[in-house]
């Protein structure tokens, strides 16, 4: 949304400009290109990054955190709304960084494991390193450079425990503190003030802040300041931005950033959720909102690197259970299913499944899968592999083929789809080993799920649907729905391989 600025004729867009799961945005500037980043809490590889010249059109480019190696201890993270919190980009001399929070939201409010893993990943264009930690018991956390070059970090604490802002100067190669936290600002009296953002103009220095947590009070408010310390004096029509008491389409808007584009306008960026359910071309980087479709390597054994970058495991799963291209399947990606299935036991574990964020309010995802389980043993029984769409480990619907003892004796009625919602045994014909799987938002509140075989050239014969489930089963919390494949044991390591192929995602344009 525009602020201010020039009065330069500006090109029209639709909001949201990067929809679906895309939680607590940051945008910048840099020359004539834009460059935005989102919270990821559990999905690896996270904090996906976007960049565009036009702010309208958004393409994902990259992602900050792509190897576990730079932070283990998400693999710890047993929490819904835990992980990756609210990213930050900002850029200095050639090099962009990004600060952010891996939150372990099990852990007590009190307790300083719980917060303090804040990191600064740092991108001088080679790669993003290795984090770099500093000490701050919170989380929100932002760079600002002043005109000196000394460097400022921001951030907010839990409200129950210290509802203030607060900053102190920190070197960002080693993320040392170079001066005593003071407080900046407590905010108007809202809920949670968080998600600081300072900005500098010929006027003084800006501060941006969230206030009234991420629900119906969302707000964004502003101070001023002289001096980079304080004191700072909120602005006299605060809030800047909210839809709190309103009945908007658009909910919750808040924890916003600002940046400037060519012309010297200045723009905003916030989340938002559509009526309380969270919203946030055929290429191996499609624009966000647009189709795609993925036609894995030909192989043999490609590296898992060379799977596109919108798609996201839970945590880290046992990468040596997804093979792209085995020998003799080219152009499939294999999945060995692990003893753990996406609920998991106890909410823990390493499930095998692979997915990608859904970023329209309508669309379509379709995989083909060859899942073939010797049915003459009785250890494959409960092994499944199908299509998941998944918001969080007790809230997701699983279209599947499974295994399952037989009820006449003569091995012949083995597998079924799950229905989402009511779960229950649809037989499929004996020795039908391929099938085309298609997952459907057929409207803002219904998914819908279906099967086909296949024809001989591999195209499907006649869709079947199994079943329907509402989306409010699978919406709330921060987070947003993805869509994707999956294989499980059920309680044990899978022993037979499920080959996907031709994953398809096609959402239906002009629909928010």
């Amino acid at each position: 949304m525009k602020v201010e600025g020039a009065s330069t004729k500006l090109k029209a867009y639709n909001n949201p400009i990067i929809s679906g799961f895309a939680p607590d945005p940051s945008c910048i500037r840099v020359n004539e290109q834009y460059f935005c980043v989102t919270s990821s809490f559990s999905v690896f590889p996270g904090i996906p990054v976007y960049t565009s010249r036009d702010l309208v059109q958004w393409q994902q480019i990259g992602n900050v955190l792509s190897r576990p190696e730079q932070l283990p201890h998400l693999a710890l993270v047993n929490q819904t709304t835990g992980g990756i919190w609210a990213a930050t980009i900002r850029e200095h001399d050639g090099t962009f960084f990004v600060t952010s929070t891996l939150v372990f939201d099990g852990e007590p409010q009190t307790n300083p494991d719980r917060w303090d893993n804040v990191n600064i990943f740092a991108n001088n264009g080679n790669g993003w390193s290795d984090p770099v930690h500093f000490s701050f018991y919170g989380y929100d956390t932002s760079l600002f450079w002043d005109d000196d070059g000394s460097v400022y970090v921001q951030g907010s604490h839990a409200w129950h425990i210290f509802p203030a802002i607060q900053q102190y100067k920190i070197d960002v190669s080693t993320g040392n503190a170079l001066s005593e936290p003071i407080i900046l600002w407590n905010g108007t009296g809202g809920l949670a003030p968080e998600a600081p953002h300072v900005y500098k103009r010929d006027d003084g220095y800006y501060l941006m802040i969230a206030e009234g947590g991420t629900g119906v009070g969302h707000m964004v408010t502003m101070a001023k300041s002289l001096n980079i310390a304080g004191p700072y004096t909120g602005y006299t029509h605060n809030p800047v931005l909210t839809n709190a008491n309103t009945t908007e389409y658009l909910q919750t808007v808040g924890h916003a950033d600002l940046f400037t584009d060519t012309a010297g306008n200045w723009w905003a960026v916030a989340l938002a959720t559509r009526n309380a359910t969270p919203i946030d071309d055929d290429s191996k980087d499609p624009l966000v909102g647009h189709s795609q479709h993925i036609i894995f390597p030909a192989g043999p054994n490609a590296p898992l690197t060379s799977l596109p970058r919108q798609l996201v495991y839970y945590r880290f799963p046992d990468f040596s259970r997804f093979t792209v291209a085995p020998p003799g399947h080219p152009q499939t990606l294999r999945i060995l299913g692990s003893a753990e299935n996406i609920t998991g036991n106890g909410f823990i574990g390493s499930s095998t499944f692979i997915t990608r964020r859904q970023d329209a309010v309508e669309f379509t995802a379709e995989v083909a899968l060859e899942f073939a389980p010797d049915l003459s043993h009785s250890s494959v029984e409960e092994e499944e592999a199908g299509m998941t769409l998944f918001i969080q480990r007790n809230q997701h619907f699983d279209l599947g083929v499974l295994a399952l003892p037989s009820t006449s004796g003569d091995g012949t009625l083995q597998k079924w789809d799950e229905r989402p919602a009511k779960p229950g045994i649809l037989p499929l014909a004996h020795g039908l080993d391929k099938l085309r799987l298609r997952v459907q938002a057929v409207n803002a509140s219904t998914y819908a799920f279906s099967y086909s075989d296949l024809a001989q050239d591999g195209q499907p014969i006649l869709w079947k649907t199994v079943g329907y489930g509402t989306a409010s089963e699978v919406s709330g919390g921060f987070t947003g729905t993805t869509v994707g494949m999956f294989a499980t044991g059920n309680g044990h390591n899978s022993t037979t391989f499920a080959y996907f192929s031709n994953f398809t995602y096609d959402p239906v344009q002009g629909v928010f």
